[in-house]
């Protein structure tokens, strides 16, 4: 009896122990063994899906990239020696002077040029000037005669050697500042008008185109005249 509990005792350990997940058996060392052929398959798998996608990136890029055409070597051309340089100065001297003498001779035959000339038109002897000096003094005059009005009397006539006027003194008290004119006269170009009110009188003075003894005096009690003498 005892030895039969012995033999059970024996026999249900060795049945418990085959049921025990952790202990080795040939099932699960079949399994350990597919799943790592597996893994060794991924692994190699992986490293061709890399290299198969690797090669399709290079296929990629040069087709949106390609090399560009070699550009042909152009042979560089020798130097230009001194005597070559001043060859090629001289030819485009000559042919910038010729362009320039072209363009003138364009520019005279086209436009020739306008000579203005100064006409000097003398004044008509028939045209008699007026010119009111000062209120109390006017005149009237052409090239051979001037008259002048006054409602003062003259006191005096007046040469002087040399010198080319007449000088008319008139006894007034007037007030004014001295008066000058040019006149469109050949023969009497200027005449002034000066105040001397201290003295009670103003002066006449009238340039000449000559010396006074070329000209004739006359006057009354209104007006002087002064005509140029011809011989």
């Amino acid at each position: 009896m005892k030895t039969l509990f012995t033999f059970l005792l024996i026999f249900s350990t060795i049945l418990f122990a085959r049921e025990n997940p952790f202990a080795p058996t040939n099932a699960y060392e079949e399994e350990a063994a597919r799943i790592i052929e597996m893994n060794e398959i991924d692994e190699n798998y992986d490293v061709e899906f890399q290299q198969e996608q690797q090669y399709v990136d290079t296929m990629y890029e040069k087709m949106n990239n390609p090399e560009e055409p070699l550009k042909p070597l152009v042979p560089e051309k020798p130097a230009l020696t001194e005597k070559e340089v001043e060859k090629i100065i001289e030819k485009a001297q000559k042919e910038s002077e010729a362009k320039t003498k072209t363009i003138v001779k364009k520019v005279i035959i086209e436009k020739p040029v306008e000579v203005q000339q100064v006409v000097y038109v003398k004044p008509r002897l028939d045209v008699i000037n007026e010119k009111e000096i000062l209120p109390f003094v006017k005149i009237e005059y052409d090239n051979d005669k001037i008259d002048i009005f006054s409602k003062y009397k003259v006191s005096k006539k007046i040469t002087l050697p040399g010198k080319k006027k007449i000088i008319l003194d008139y006894i007034a008290k007037e007030n004014f500042y001295t008066k000058r004119e040019t006149l469109e006269s050949t023969n009497f170009p200027k005449i002034a008008v000066g105040n001397h009110k201290k003295d009670k009188f103003f002066r006449v003075v009238v340039e000449l185109a000559e010396i006074p003894e070329n000209y004739e005096v006359t006057y009354d009690d209104k007006m002087v005249s002064i005509i140029k003498i011809y011989e």
